[in-house]
């Protein structure tokens, strides 16, 4: 079985936009709001993209382009998209998802609140809904797990690597407009240093009994706030949000 995580980005659209030269439908498709009215395949602009994509999907679609060879391939049985709360994002995951199924690829579109609106929210909701994706299918016997990391935006997809290369993801592969083919990221082990570990699960248990720690009783904490891995306010300190998701990687694998 070969799973494909799969984060969604705009480049159905943007390659739409430039191929229409019709003032009104390069309004509609620049109002989020109305791009989101028209996310459904009973649409005549959604089936008007569609088509598009359906005669050059690997032209259309960032997304498709890179997973072109596994596709090819017969490596691609299930594929997750993860998209924006944007209509640009329900509108581009939904076509990526009526695509994929009619090629028989079994697809789940999943929205991430926050993500595309608000960094820190959205950059935090991806890593977690993504975390307990991969933990989930890493239970599955017999199950290789891709992360697409094309689509979307980069700097959330640097983390989505740092978190896949935790979990021990088989394939990491980026396909960028200049390249001819999908190129594997080089997966490298990494893991929070013990020495911070040890530290952290301590502040982790500090906050479950009351709500914080206290800075004065860490002597690494600067050196911790340096490395984005806590925040502190008024002497107090607590993890950050990406901490919590990286300590739940250790504490399920």
């Amino acid at each position: 079985m070969h799973v494909h995580i799969i984060t969604v980005g705009a480049s159905i659209i943007i390659n739409f936009k430039n191929q229409t030269k019709d003032p009104n439908i390069r309004s509609l498709i620049e109002n989020d709001k109305e791009l989101l009215k028209r996310a459904t395949p009973a649409n005549p602009l959604f089936q008007t993209v569609y088509q598009l994509l359906q005669k050059n999907p690997y032209n259309m679609s960032a997304e498709l382009n890179a997973m072109k060879e596994y596709i090819e391939k017969g490596e691609v049985d299930e594929a997750y998209l993860y998209y924006t709360s944007t209509g640009t994002g329900k509108f581009c995951a939904t076509i990526l998802q009526t695509y994929l199924k009619n090629i028989g690829i079994n697809t789940h579109p999943i929205e991430v609140k926050g993500f595309g609106i608000e960094f820190e929210e959205g950059l935090v909701n991806l890593l977690d809904a993504i975390t307990e994706k991969i933990i989930e299918l890493k239970r599955r016997p017999n199950t290789q797990i891709y992360l697409n990391a094309t689509g979307g935006f980069k700097p959330e997809n640097a983390m989505l690597t740092i978190a896949a290369s935790i979990l021990g993801v088989e394939n990491i592969y980026y396909m960028h407009e200049k390249f001819k083919r999908a190129e594997s990221l080089p997966i490298i082990p990494l893991t929070i240093t013990p020495k911070y570990l040890k530290i952290l699960k301590t502040i982790k248990e500090q906050e479950r009994k009351q709500g914080f720690a206290l800075k004065r009783e860490i002597p690494e904490a600067n050196e911790l706030i340096s490395r984005n891995l806590i925040e502190e306010s008024n002497g107090r300190i607590k993890l950050r949000k990406w901490t919590k998701i990286i300590l739940k990687t250790t504490e399920k694998t």
